[in-house]
């Protein structure tokens, strides 16, 4: 009994490092982004090579576990459905980051949790709980703050594309949690990268719009490292979920605005106020504060 505890418990905090470790891969891919805009390339062709990766990690990964790749049509339309809705959202946060610091639109994106709370409540003809509003109104105010409040020097294209990005991303994960409930996680996310590999490529290359850094051996690198840790992040997200749990490695996945935050300060150079920082804890604050409710709901 005392190994099998023993196992349990390895097991549970080598998943917790997978996860931490998740979070930090899409900051760092994050992070990234806008020094690839910087060598050449842009948010069309990054999008590409991000989704092409995940699609090779994922594949390989579905094939070795021997999981099936049939789905219904009705399926794959949801499946498609999705994934729109998440290119949408994954292709307006890198976007932001030409034009905003990628603290600030990161901050701004990690909104959609509670965006999604409030969809919940409207579709199920449910009462916002005091505890949600809470949070909601905890995190706008934290926006505000990092935001300066007063608008008067806001890049407006940076603000819409970052809450593009919240908007998008929400009702993807909406959509495949009551439309694709019963379909294999990794699975359902493999066809909405499908979906999304697809749109980029048909976006990239109908708008003429192939951008890549220069073809020399650090600009390469940095390219690849932009895709790599964007679909390393993911599989480290799906690996989390077997060991310990989807709503734990929801949780620990709340991490990535502040290791994003970190990197940007440290990597890019980029500076927080006293003031924003201050807003900045009180929105990563109020998500997990409404993380942590809806977790007590749902097992009360």
């Amino acid at each position: 009994m005392t190994s099998l505890n023993s196992t349990k418990s390895s097991g549970k905090a080598l998943g917790f490092i997978v996860v931490v470790a998740a979070a930090t891969s899409i900051s760092f891919s994050n992070i990234l982004a806008p020094i690839v805009y910087g060598l050449g390339g842009n948010t069309e062709t990054l999008l590409v090579f991000r989704f092409g990766s995940f699609l090779l990690v994922c594949g390989l990964w579905l094939k070795v576990q021997g999981i099936s790749f049939v789905l219904s049509g009705r399926e794959l339309l949801h499946c498609a459905a999705a994934g729109l809705a998440y290119t949408i959202g994954s292709g307006s946060l890198i976007a932001a980051f030409a034009f905003v610091p990628v603290s600030l639109a990161v901050l701004i994106f990690y909104t959609f949790p509670l965006i999604t709370s409030l969809a919940e409540c409207a579709l199920d003809r449910r009462r916002l709980a005091l505890s949600e509003l809470a949070c909601l109104l905890a995190a706008l105010l934290g926006l505000a703050i990092c935001l300066g409040i007063g608008f008067g020097h806001l890049n407006l294209p940076g603000l819409v594309f970052s809450v593009l990005a919240a908007v998008g991303v929400a009702t993807s994960y909406l959509w495949s949690g009551r439309k694709l409930a019963s379909v294999q996680p990794t699975l359902k996310t493999f066809y909405m990268a499908v979906t999304g590999w697809t749109l980029a490529l048909c976006l990239t290359f109908g708008s003429g719009a192939w951008a890549l850094p220069p073809i020399e051996l650090t600009a390469m690198a940095l390219l690849a490292a932009a895709a790599l840790s964007f679909a390393g992040a993911f599989f480290g997200m799906f690996s989390g979920v077997h060991r310990i749990g989807a709503s734990r490695t929801a949780m620990i996945m709340n991490l990535e605005p502040v290791i994003t935050v970190a990197l940007a300060i440290l990597l890019l150079g980029e500076a927080l106020t006293y003031y924003q920082g201050l807003g900045a804890a009180l929105v990563v604050a109020a998500i997990f504060a409404a993380q942590i409710t809806a977790k007590s709901q749902a097992t009360s």
